[in-house]
């Protein structure tokens, strides 16, 4: 007599007496399509590679906004995080909240290092100190403050003009070296009054 019980065994006993039968048929149904290429598990994937429009890029030390930059383009360079910008907008945002503002054609944004490359038309403003740049290329190093100019520069200042060959300019302490052939025009200077022949 044959019971519910029954039944149950008989199904996986059944499967595997007639498993000659269907293996043939299923192990051709279960085979991929197309074959295996082998070199695809070699390829590598260049999973960084992207090209954005009105990007927005800030940097912050302990907390607090230190770099932000504003691009119309940025796109991958030829290194790893490494960005390259389109007409570029930054701000660097001194310890004290004062702002110095830079514009340019172009830049390279070299994350892990945190330098930021300027290049053409490169405009620096210092509003609060009255002071302002132009030169074709400057390099920001985010992690010493220091800025450099290793062209031709031209330093504009309340009633001061200096135009040199290379500037290193400190954003902490406000020092700079300008070298090269120096031209300095200063403005709105009296001229000091001739000394008085002394008496023996």
């Amino acid at each position: 007599m044959i019971t519910r019980r029954n039944i149950v065994w008989l199904i996986p006993l059944a499967l595997f007496v007639s498993y000659p039968l269907w293996r043939i048929p299923a192990t051709t149904f279960l085979t991929p399509r197309g074959g295996y290429d082998a070199s695809l598990a070699d390829r590598k994937l260049d999973a960084h590679n992207f090209d954005l429009e009105g990007v927005h890029i800030s940097q912050s030390d302990g907390g607090q906004v230190t770099l932000e930059i504003v691009a119309e383009r940025a796109y991958t360079g030829k290194k790893k995080d490494e960005f390259l910008l389109d007409e570029v907008d930054a701000v660097i945002i001194g310890q004290n909240g004062e702002q110095t503002f830079i514009t340019a054609r172009h830049g390279i944004l070299d994350k892990p290092q945190s330098i930021l490359t300027l290049i053409d038309e490169v405009v620096v403003m210092k509003p609060l100190d009255k002071f302002e740049l132009y030169t074709d290329k400057l390099i920001y190093n985010e992690t010493t403050k220091i800025a450099i100019s290793p062209g031709r520069t031209q330093v504009l200042g309340e009633k001061i003009d200096i135009t040199g060959n290379r500037l290193v300019f400190n954003t902490l302490t406000k020092a700079y070296d300008l070298g090269g052939r120096v031209r300095c025009k200063l403005s709105n200077f009296s001229k000091p009054a001739p000394t008085p022949p002394t008496t023996q």
